[in-house]
């Protein structure tokens, strides 16, 4: 008997647990490895090709994994190397966008703040969305360089303290609406609504998730709670340090924040 479908995940550090968290909100049979390449995080100030190397060979160590099909749980990484690794790997290989689609139709007319990485900031598929959406004027791109690093240091006050001119502005200007264009964020929800507590925020993790079970044939029930009994998950983390792996246990049995 055909045993769970196994997948791979992978991060440059502890952004992706988010989207393994919604994950086990499923009753879906499956089993997870999770690998989050925090030596080599951040991977949102890097070169494109630098982050093309580093998830080429994050899928390598995945693929010894027999896992067989990858998602890339990280925009960074999706940007810079999801369409060149389809082409180059056998097994399907999924990625994250940032949910400004569902913002934008839900909200006509009103501005959207899109928190990102400079490399996703770029992203050419991201440009052509933006024109398909006519959402050049209402869109507000704000590049958050070195704040995916506090969730891998569990700095959450530091965090803090880096979001709280970003905050200001949008409160300023009025924004009421932003996206969470970096899986890393998602974690942060708790500080963008202490600040602004009518802020609504979006993430593309739902909408991924349904669409890797749609794609790969797995008919999954949504949970109330974390931690489905059918999918298993591994968790690898390339660090030496203790301290990353107590933060991933407490970052998948924490609320969205911390």
């Amino acid at each position: 008997m055909k045993g769970p479908l196994k997948i791979g995940l992978m991060d440059s550090g502890m952004g992706g647990l988010s989207v393994l968290k919604e994950i086990l909100k499923y009753e879906a049979d499956l089993e997870v490895v999770y690998f989050g390449d925090l030596k080599n995080s951040p991977y949102g100030e890097k070169k494109v090709s630098a982050v093309l190397d580093l998830t080429r060979d994050v899928c390598n160590r995945l693929i010894r994994e027999e896992v067989e099909a990858i998602l890339l749980a990280c925009n960074t990484a999706t940007s810079a190397a999801a369409e060149t690794l389809r082409k180059e790997f056998s097994i399907p290989i999924f990625g994250m966008e940032p949910a400004i689609k569902p913002a934008i139709l839900q909200n006509p007319g009103k501005r959207v703040a899109l928190l990102a990485t400079p490399v996703t900031q770029k992203e050419e598929k991201l440009q052509k969305l933006k024109k398909e959406l006519n959402a050049d004027d209402l869109l507000l791109p704000i590049s958050c360089p070195g704040l995916a690093g506090f969730v891998d240091r569990g700095d959450f006050a530091g965090a803090e303290e880096y979001l709280q001119p970003i905050l200001r502005d949008l409160r300023e200007e009025g924004v009421e609406i932003a996206v969470l264009g970096c899986t890393h964020y998602v974690f942060l929800k708790d500080i963008f609504l202490k600040n602004i507590p009518d802020l609504k925020l979006y993430d593309g993790n739902s909408g991924t998730i349904k669409h890797l079970l749609n794609s790969l044939g797995k008919s999954a029930t949504s949970s109330d709670f974390a931690g489905s009994e059918k999918t298993k998950y591994k968790l690898l983390l390339n660090s030496e340090e203790d301290f990353h792996f107590r933060l991933a246990d407490l970052l998948l049995n924490s609320e969205e924040g911390v």
